[in-house]
Parts: C-alpha cells; structure tokens; sequence
C-alpha cells in the first residue's frame, strides 16, 4: 500500500513536472506580452507628450517675443516678427494678434479680421485654448489656437499626436491633467482614461478590452494617452508561445524524467539500504578528536561510509531516507559491530582512547539499542569510558522513550554528548533534562570565528551555556588555526576538523596516534567527557 501510495505520488508529480512548465511558459508569454505592449503604449504617449511640451514651449516662447519687441499692432514690422517666429518653429504654422474674439492679424498679413469665436477652456498657467477653429488660410481645416494674453498661436491638433504606431488600432490622446478635458485625439477615448492621471506622473492599466498608458508632463498642465485593444496581447501572446511553449515542454519532459528517476530511487532506496546492510557494505573511518591544548589524539568519531560497486556514496545521501524509513537502526548496528571489532587494536595503542558513535533520533526509540552497547562492551572488551554516544538535539526531543533510552545508556556507564549542537533551535537549559555530560559545537557556529558576522559571537553563548552547566565541549569542523586558538583560549578543550586530520581508516588512524603532537604538552585531560 505503501509502495502504491509512493509510486501514485510519483506519478502526480511528474504530471505536474510536465503541466507545470507548459502552463507557466504560456502565462509568461502573457506576462511578456503585456508587458510588452504597456511598454509600447508608454513609448507612444511619451512621444506625444514630448510633442505638446514643445508646442507649449515655442507658443510660451512667441507670445514673450512679440511683447518685448513693443511693435506697433498688426504693423508691418510686427507682422515680419510673426512670420520669422512662425517659420523657425518645429510645431506652430502660424502666430497672430486677437482682440476680444477675433484674429486681426497674423503671420500670413494683416487683412480683414478673422472670428475665431469663444475660448474653449483654459489651462492652468492661464493659456486660452479654442478648438476647431477654422480660417480661410488654412482651408477651413479645424485648427487648434491657443492664446497668452495678445497673442495667439495656431496649429494642427493632428501635429502633436502623430506619432508611428504598430496597428491602425491605437488611440492617442492629448488633454489637460487638471481637468481631463480633451485637447485632440485620434481614435477612441473614455473619459475615465483621462481622470485617471489626475494625482499621479503615469498610469498603466486595463479597462474591460483596452489596455492604457497615461503619462502626465513634469513641467505643464498636459498630459497624454494611448491605448489599444487587448487583442494585441493576445496575438504577441501567440508569437511569444511559438518560443516559450516548447521551451516549456523540453523542461517539462526533463524534470519529469528526473521526478521519476528519483522517485525511482527512493522509491528502491530502503530496498538498497537493507541489502547493503545484509553484505557488510557499510564500513567506518574515523576522524581524530584532539586536545587543543597539547595537539595529542586522544580518540575519534566513528563515521559511516557506504562502498556501492567500488563506489563510496556520500552519508547525507542516504542517511536521510535510511532515518525516514527506519533502515538507519541496522546501519547503527553495522557501525557498532566494526567499532568493536577496531577497538582491540586501538586500545592497545591508547588504554584511554574513546570512540564517538552517533545515533540517529530513531535509535533513540528502540529498547534494542540498549542491548547492542552491552554486547559491543562485552565482545570488544571495552570499558564504558572509552564510549562515547552521539546524539543530534532533535533525537533528544522525541519525548520520554529517548530519555529512558539515554538514561539506560547513562547507567551502562557510556558518556553522552549533544551532537551538532545549535541546529536544533532548541535550548540547552530544556537538553539539560537529560543525563549528557558534552556537547559538540556545530561547524556552521566555527565558520565565522574571525568574521564580523553576527553568527561568530554565538559560540560564545554556547560555550559560556555548556561551562555553567559543567559539560564538556568539543569543537567540530576546525578548519584554521585562527579558530583552535580562538576556541583553546576560551576553555574549550577538544575538537576536530580538517586541521588536524580527515577521516581516516583505522590503520591510518592507529598511524596518527603515535605521531607527536604538534605543541609541547601543557595539560592533558584524562577522559573527554
């Protein structure tokens, strides 16, 4: 049933392993696309407003002219000054003089007046602004006239708003940003479009079928517009799925692949785990412990190692699904039946050389484990002192059944230490409940010895918990002789790492205990813990 569950699991993922990819290639392709085309939009409306500024500018600009130069009205001189300004301006196709409602001369000559009829509305520096005006000279076409004081000026409402566009279907729109009232536009405009610039520099939106870029001018009262209908998301959303779906498919058959491959292998993982434990596939090297203060070896951590077909995999690849599923407890007691078969040869060296042996939180749990120490004391001929058990704080947290079983392992006479301590977030006070007597400073607190990391004053706090509690403390993961002196001088005793010694077979290690130590012998404790 089980089996069933995992394969059923597997096979759900690596559905959603395909989908996944597909289903998020299409909505990027629409996110691009309608990033895409607000980018357009904005481009446009910028381009208009850059437009209208300029307009705004030379017409600002006309008027101050013409009333410096205090010409005679509609005199010939005058006249000439309209048409010069006239000429050298980019937007204005003329520049006149109004009185009242009428324009009574301008860059084409001075004639007969000409109606322009009522101010449309005003802007907010006070220009007046008349649309659809038309004047002979211009072929009656409707022509935009704005107004500073005296003078007007007159162009095409269509010149600022032709702007290139991709499509005959987009809408431009130039208007006051106070009022929203429209000044010309091509195509069609909602009057909530332009309401909407009112209290912000741009906006970018959707409304109903339209997606809308509105950008307002930094330094006048216009502001511009431009829209299109969402169809044109939808047709760059189809030239953006010809790349982004098969690319979605293509990773999508990876990982689904690799789901299977892997649900595969942890699927027969535990299956492995039991074999290898049957064949003696598990073997141990040991890593060093030293004294800080003399640099002698006075024991060694035992640690699991798994040679699969002349291959050695990693402990941390499958140490978590043998803890998962239980298996870690027979691997346990492939680790406790090589320390005893080594501990003959290693105490001959050193009648005082203590092996640490880890327990997995499951080992915890079983009455079992109790019996296996008995009988690794009895067959090795061992004293409990030179035992030393290794558990990880989450192990110690698996409520009365660990305590029993440390309590019970406490009474054979065998050390207990905290592993990899300051990983569990638990506090020392709450481990302090049961019956350890060391502690092991996980590496990632030893790391940042040296540093100005915030994390390199935690050490501290650890040391300073385990001294008032009387523990012993070991340092893993030393990798500097910054840290062991850090770590000597501030009552740390013992320690490992890669500055003294990798793991090791046993008779490299039975090598490495005869050789001298490294700094004259200045105190060297009897036991560890």
């Amino acid at each position: 049933m089980r089996r069933f569950a995992g394969v059923s699991i597997a096979c759900a993922v690596g559905l959603a392993a395909v989908l996944a990819p597909i289903l998020l290639s299409v909505r990027l392709a629409r996110q691009q696309s309608l990033d895409g085309e607000m980018t357009r939009l904005r481009g446009y409306a910028r381009d208009v407003l850059r437009r209208a500024d300029t307009t705004a500018d030379q017409q600002l600009q006309a008027a101050i002219t013409l009333q410096k130069a205090h010409l005679s009205p509609c005199s010939p001189q005058e006249v000439d000054l309209m048409r010069q300004i006239a000429i050298t301006s980019d937007y204005l196709q003329a520049v006149g003089r109004v009185s009242g409602d009428q324009l009574i001369c301008s860059s084409f000559g001075a004639g007969t007046p000409l109606p322009l009829g009522p101010v449309s509305f005003f802007a907010k520096a006070g220009t007046g602004i008349r649309t659809g005006v038309r004047l002979p000279f211009a072929g009656n076409q409707p022509l935009l006239v704005g107004q500073s004081g005296s003078f007007a000026s007159i162009i095409s409402p269509s010149l600022p708003i032709d702007v290139a566009t991709e499509g005959p279907d987009v809408s431009i729109a130039l208007f006051l940003a106070s009022t929203g009232r429209l000044i010309t536009a091509s195509g069609p405009v909602r009057p909530s479009w332009l309401a909407s610039i009112r209290n912000t520099p741009q906006a970018q939106f959707t409304d109903g079928d339209s997606i809308v870029s509105v950008v307002r001018s930094s330094h006048t009262d216009l502001a511009a517009m431009a829209a299109a209908p969402r169809s044109a998301v939808d047709r760059r959303v189809r030239q953006f799925a010809l790349y982004f779906v098969p690319i979605g498919i293509l990773c999508g058959l990876v990982l689904a692949a690799a789901v299977f491959y892997l649900s595969r292998s942890r699927l027969s993982m535990p299956g492995l785990l039991r074999a290898a434990a049957r064949h003696n596939e598990f073997f141990v090297e040991y890593q060093p412990v030293v004294d800080l203060a003399s640099r002698r070896c006075l024991g060694a951590e035992a640690l699991v190692r798994w040679r699969r077909q002349d291959q050695i995999v990693r402990a941390d690849s499958f140490i978590p699904i043998a803890e998962e599923t239980g298996v870690v407890t027979l691997i346990t007691q492939c680790v406790l039946a090589q320390v005893a078969a080594d501990l003959p040869a290693l105490l001959q060296c050193d009648r005082d050389f203590r092996i640490g042996i880890n327990l997995s939180a499951r080992d915890l749990q079983s009455q079992e484990t109790l019996f296996r120490f008995r009988r690794l004391l009895a067959s090795s001929g061992a004293a409990p002192a030179n035992i030393v058990v290794e558990a990880t704080e989450s192990g110690f947290l698996q409520g009365t059944p660990a305590q029993d079983i440390v309590n019970g392992i406490r009474s054979l006479g065998i050390d207990v230490a905290i592993d990899d301590f300051g990983t569990g977030y638990s506090s020392l006070s709450r481990l302090a409940t049961f019956q350890v007597t060391g502690l092991k400073i996980d590496k990632s607190f030893i790391d940042p010895i040296g540093t100005d990391s915030v994390t390199s004053q935690v050490v501290l706090h650890i040391i300073e918990m385990a001294r008032a509690l009387s523990l012993t403390i070991i340092a893993e993961g030393v990798e500097t002789e910054e840290q062991a002196q850090f770590l000597h001088e501030r009552g740390v005793e013992l320690a490992q790492g890669w500055l003294f010694a990798r793991a090791m077979p046993l008779a490299d290690l039975l090598r490495f205990i005869e050789l001298p130590a490294h700094l004259p012998t200045q105190s060297v404790p009897t036991a560890w813990l």
